[in-house]
């Protein structure tokens, strides 16, 4: 087989030196001989349109809008096959299931517009920034069942469920790392693998100061949610009203929701390991209200846990979201004290 030289492109039939440049021949190829015809710069552009941070969004919000819509039909002739009525949605499951098929569908287009993008947090939260403002605009219906505070409400909530699917997309397609500048060694460092990621980010000291005062508002949030529903209802001046008992316990719920995301984002801001303040916030919430819990002659096992589930979930997201919305300002090393063990 015929070789060439790589940078006079003459070919020689022998193998070894070129004479005249006197490097190594290489295997012949056809393009050495000619120029390659340049691509259209125009047409490219347009091709590649999917793959701009405009385009990725674009995608993500209509997948997401689309996925929303096709469950909704789908869970909805569900029900009408089961009990032949569409008054099902006003019911509590109905409400739970119809939040569940939104935030299934957010965490879809939310992840695939963050895949492999190093600000897929941000395209995610736009994903959910819009798609929160649509479900607003068009979903008039839902003015039925919620005052209109709780219905503007929803781009935030959406904002939030698409910034935490866009950081899945990151985390299951990693974004290309940026290639060190090569100083004499052609190896290549590996990537690092999910396990390691993930331990990664349960290394570290425990701020301990920070984890209390997430856990103190954590449990006043939780146990005290009812009573801060009812200062609410009570200094807005008939804002925001409710009208039926399920509004009331959904309204409740999000009050003590939105305490635990509050507290653990507080443990996890500035640090470089959220998600293991937060673990930490949840789990000494959790042992409070139960120990609350226990004390009180309506004790229902059942309650309890899912009331420490969601506690021990949500201070998750929350812990993990403070750590990446107030990053560490300094890469010097805390002094070791009484707020901070290894």
């Amino acid at each position: 087989m015929p070789l060439a030289c790589p940078q006079c492109k003459q070919s020689f039939e022998e193998s070894g030196v070129c004479p005249v440049c006197n490097l190594v021949l290489m295997y012949h190829a056809p393009n050495l001989q000619g120029e390659l015809p340049a691509p259209n710069q125009e047409e490219d552009d347009q091709s590649r349109w999917q793959q701009t941070p405009w385009g990725k969004i674009l995608i993500g919000l209509i997948l997401a809008q689309g996925l929303n819509f096709g469950l909704y039909q789908l869970v909805t002739a569900f029900f009408l096959a089961i009990v032949d009525t569409s008054d099902v949605w006003r019911t509590l499951w109905g409400i739970v299931v119809r939040h569940t098929v939104l935030a299934v569908s957010l965490l879809i287009g939310g992840a695939l517009s963050g895949a492999g993008q190093s600000r897929g947090i941000i395209y995610g939260a736009i994903v959910g920034l819009t798609s929160g403002v649509i479900s607003v605009c068009l979903h008039n219906r839902m003015s039925e069942m919620f005052s209109s505070p709780l219905i503007y409400g929803q781009p935030i909530i959406h904002l939030v469920t698409g910034a935490f699917g866009g950081a899945l997309g990151m985390l299951i397609w990693r974004p290309t790392p940026a290639l060190p500048e090569l100083e004499g060694s052609s190896t290549p460092s590996p990537l690092a693998g999910f396990g390691s990621v993930l331990g990664d980010t349960f290394t570290g000291p425990i701020h301990l100061g920070r984890i209390c005062a997430g856990a103190f508002v954590v449990v006043i949030g939780v146990v005290w949610s009812e009573a801060i529903m009812k200062f609410l209802l009570y200094y807005t001046n008939g804002t925001l009203t409710l009208t039926s008992t399920l509004q009331a316990e959904l309204v409740r719920l999000e009050v003590a929701a939105f305490a635990v995301l509050i507290g653990a984002a507080f443990a996890g801001a500035t640090t470089r390991n959220g998600l293991k303040q937060g673990l930490c916030v949840g789990l000494a919430a959790s042992a409070i209200v139960l120990g609350l819990q226990i004390s009180d002659p309506r004790f229902i096992l059942e309650s309890v846990i899912s009331t420490l589930s969601g506690i021990v979930g949500l201070a998750l997201v929350g812990g993990w979201f403070g750590g990446q919305l107030f990053p560490p300002v300094s890469a010097r090393k805390r002094k070791r004290g009484f707020s901070a063990y290894a």
